[in-house]
């Protein structure tokens, strides 16, 4: 049997309040937390493993984006949530969707009812809002603002520069193929192996990666 930890809230409604600075709030009437559920393991910036009644289940941070393997931020943010997160106790919100379409749960992770870790990656600058599913994101008005302070403040994701973008093609260190600079592939290479090229004649002896 889970357990259930209800914390019921007193808040404005969204749609149609504001504080007088302009600042939005949030209509969250009853804040159900399931927990606490103690984490094992992270895989990456937004994703990590807890035990619930004695099986692992992997977590989707919802509403988040946090940089893939190779990608600027990508270390910093996965250490980030190790510090945050790893072997300790954390509870868990529901959102619109249960779970996303590789079987990971969706939720909103809490340290405790005052802390959304979601939120607190975002507003330090380890992720980004993933507008693609904002439909689905319940909290996503609230994240867009913790995203907002971050990008004001330059911090993290957001001071990150793309200096392979104007390579013709990029390829690794450790292999003999190249990809354009938008390939999928090529933004999963690590970014001390990766390489810039501006010509054809620099990959002739080389192999074109299929994106």
């Amino acid at each position: 049997m889970k357990n259930y930890l209800v914390l019921t809230f007193l808040f404005l409604i969204f749609i149609s309040a504001c504080t007088p600075t302009g600042e939005v709030v949030y209509d969250l009437d009853e804040l159900v937390l399931d927990g606490p559920y103690l984490v094992t393991y992270t895989v990456d910036g937004d994703t990590a493993d807890v035990t619930i009644n004695g099986e692992t289940e992997r977590l989707r941070f919802s509403g988040i984006n946090t940089p893939e393997t190779g990608e600027c931020y990508y270390q910093e943010a996965k250490d980030k949530l190790t510090e945050l997160i790893l072997n300790k106790n954390v509870y868990l919100e529901k959102d619109k969707t249960d779970e996303g379409k590789y079987g990971r749960l969706l939720r909103y992770v809490y340290l405790d009812e005052n802390n959304l870790v979601n939120e607190i990656l975002v507003e330090q600058g380890y992720a980004r809002v993933y507008d693609k599913y904002s439909y689905d994101t319940k909290r996503y008005e609230q994240l867009k603002q913790a995203e907002a302070r971050a990008q004001n403040k330059n911090l993290g994701v957001w001071s990150c520069t793309d200096k392979f973008k104007d390579c013709l093609y990029v390829g690794s260190k450790n292999s003999d193929k190249y990809y354009p600079p938008t390939c999928k592939w090529a933004k999963k290479i690590k970014e001390e192996n990766k390489i810039c090229f501006n010509s054809e004649e620099e990959v002739k002896d080389r192999i074109p990666g299929q994106c």
